[in-house]
């Protein structure tokens, strides 16, 4: 899908990971990320898999009420260009 960051659009050595309404923080090395599931991994992929088990991100209503985010992403001023529906 077009517009999806992946490991290989980040080029910083580590990712930081933070969740506010768990209060969990983390740095993750970049290169072991990419050993283990390749750099086409994609930040949302990557996301899903840090918040496994989270009570937020599933929901009794289907709503995804995790705050995973990836502050090293705006911190690099990395951008995702809007796609024009097709």
């Amino acid at each position: 899908m077009p517009g999806l960051l992946t490991l290989r659009d980040f080029k910083g050595p580590v990712i930081t990971v933070d969740c506010k309404p768990c209060g969990q923080r983390g740095e993750l090395d970049r290169k072991a990320l990419v050993k283990q599931f390749g750099a086409s991994m994609r930040f949302v992929d990557l996301r899903r898999r840090m918040a496994m088990g989270c009570d937020k991100m599933h929901c009794s209503d289907g709503q995804d009420r995790c705050g995973t985010l990836f502050p090293c992403l705006l911190e690099a001023g990395v951008v995702v260009e809007a796609q024009e529906p097709t």
